[in-house]
């Protein structure tokens, strides 16, 4: 996309050749952490989904956005309300009974086994519901794989494995290999489900399958959960669960075999379902609720008459988990680091870029995204419901849980191999050294490319609408700090009451990391052709369909 003598040319070719540099400098350390001291004060009690606290939040970054310049990207309000189905099970009015051969099958409620509904139903009822094995559920026709093989799933539960089928064909590893594609995604498995009419969906953790432990799954059943108020919007199946691996072996061991083999048949190209000698009665309660929440959206317009339809979208979600509604101490899940602090970086690129006299062709858009953590829903109805055709956004750089710890050699961009956007980041840390006289930032794709980090954060709804988008994470290769172990640290507070600002903060590599993003943007904004997904991207084909609207 870009070579360093062309991108020195659109730099200097604007007419503010300085501009883009001074918007960069102004960045503030101190200033995005006043950001989220604010919203991750015990005052907004944790920015939950629907609450006050949340609200007030949006109604902060509005104002910081109209006082730096910025305009509501439609009409004369910078929220976009999002419409939500609020669903918590009823667990005194609910119960679970899967029958073996040789009598009940033991499971601890929320220990070791989860269940709900999704169907938005207030009474669900499963009688003698079949479970059936179905591996890793995937359908991917440009591999030429189908787990299903034409079987009829409709009135069973279907039991499923997570991420891709690990396999290697002529040397070459299908799918991506480490790197976790949306096969892989447990989200895709429940849409599976849906798709097949299946009478629900079982889902087998295990931390290497899954990339984090059972502790984040295993209270979903007690959890309320939330949907967009839209027909057929992600998941809506009568039965989910998720079951430990413990369990699911001795589910395995009901036809003689195990877990270990259950993945070991299901990596080959001739695995055909298996009907397993189980099956379910179940009666979920739910308790429906509708609620709205709210997208915060500010337009920063491009300089070319042309060229300012179009948009590069910067998003970080403001919502966290809100108030525990029982417990001792400290209840109130603030949310700093997750994503007070991603909220605050975009914050402070607007009032950077809005206090400048510097700007891009193309038009910048921010977007502080609602209810990430009940399943991206903020940037799933953005993209859904867009305020401007969705042909128009032509780029998406989210931030999430951005450094805290230091200064690092490296930067973390997700999904940099996936498209020309990581080219735009490699010559915007050339362009950067230079400038500063240092060495090049690194820029790296996903350091834990298992886990599918690209798949966990509003990006993803970007990327599937076709619209290339790239996910900022950490560094890891410090050159000042780290001021503690960045992953002990994460271990103890992530989404825990905990989550706070604390002496372990260090955000002068955090604003680094901003004006580099700043001035990845810039180039972006001002290249004479908008990005695109590489040749072969499981995403490819959105955006061809995309440019045809």
């Amino acid at each position: 996309m870009f070579s360093i003598v062309m991108a020195l040319f659109l730099i200097q070719g604007t007419p503010d050749p300085d501009g883009i540099w001074a918007a960069m400098e102004s960045i503030n350390p101190d200033a995005i952490r006043q950001n989220v001291a604010f919203l991750s004060s015990d005052e907004l009690g944790g920015r939950g989904t629907g609450t006050d606290g949340e609200k007030k939040a949006a109604q902060f970054i509005a104002d910081h956005f109209a006082k730096n310049g910025l305009k509501p990207l439609t009409g004369t309000q910078f929220f976009q309300p999002v419409s939500l189905v609020g669903y918590r099970k009823n667990s005194e009015k609910s119960s679970l009974a899967i029958h073996g051969e040789k009598g009940p099958f033991e499971y601890e409620n929320d220990g070791n086994l989860t269940y709900w509904s999704s169907s938005q139903k207030p009474l669900v009822k499963l009688s003698k519901a079949p479970l059936v094995f179905v591996g890793y559920g995937v359908e991917a026709p440009e591999y030429q794989w189908d787990d299903f093989k034409g079987y009829d799933c409709k009135g069973k539960v279907l039991v499923f494995l997570n991420n891709d089928p690990p396999v290697e064909e002529n040397g070459q590893e299908l799918f991506e290999g480490k790197r976790r594609t949306y096969y892989g995604r447990w989200t895709y498995k429940f849409e599976q489900a849906m798709r097949h009419g299946a009478a629900g969906a079982m889902m087998i953790h295990t931390t290497p399958s899954a990339g984090y432990g059972w502790q984040v799954v295993g209270h979903n059943g007690a959890e309320e959960g939330f949907a967009l108020d839209l027909p057929g919007s992600g998941y809506q199946v009568d039965f989910l669960a998720w079951i430990d691996e413990k369990r699911a072996d001795a589910l395995a061991q009901g036809i003689g075999q195990s877990l270990e083999s259950w993945f070991n048949m299901a990596a080959k190209r001739d695995f055909k379902p298996v009907e397993l000698p189980f099956s379910v009665d179940a009666t979920i309660q739910t308790e429906i609720r509708k609620t709205q929440s709210q997208n915060v959206v500010g337009l920063l317009e491009g300089s070319d008459p042309s060229l300012k339809k179009e948009m590069i979208v910067f998003t970080a979600h403001y919502d966290h988990l809100g108030t525990a509604e029982s417990g001792e101490g400290d209840r109130i899940y603030n949310g700093a680091w997750d994503n007070g602090l991603g909220t605050g970086c975009i914050m402070e690129l607007a009032r950077a870029i809005g206090q400048s006299s510097w700007r891009p062709k193309r038009s910048f858009v921010f977007v502080a995204c609602a209810a990430e953590e009940k399943g991206s829903l903020g940037s799933r109805w953005f993209v859904a419901k867009p305020m401007v055709p969705a042909k128009q956004f032509v780029a998406n750089i989210n931030i999430d849980m951005p450094q805290i710890f230091g200064t690092t050699r490296d930067l973390t961009a997700i999904g940099r191999n996936a498209s020309n956007l990581g080219e735009s980041l490699d010559t915007a840390a050339v362009l950067f050294a230079r400038k500063y006289q240092q060495e090049p930032v690194v820029i790296k794709d996903d350091q834990n490319p298992n886990a599918g980090s690209f798949y966990r954060s509003d990006q993803v709804n970007f990327a599937k609408a076709g619209i290339p988008a790239v996910f900022l994470n950490p560094g890891r290769d410090f050159s000042e700090g780290p001021t503690t172990d960045p992953s002990a640290y994460r271990d103890a507070h992530y989404h825990q009451p905990s989550d706070e600002i604390n002496e372990a903060w260090d955000l002068k590599g955090c604003a680094r990391d901003l004006r580099l993003t700043l001035l990845a943007a810039g180039l972006i904004g001002d290249a004479e052709q908008s990005p695109r997904w590489n040749k072969g991207n499981e995403f490819e084909a959105a955006w061809e369909h995309l440019q045809k609207q």
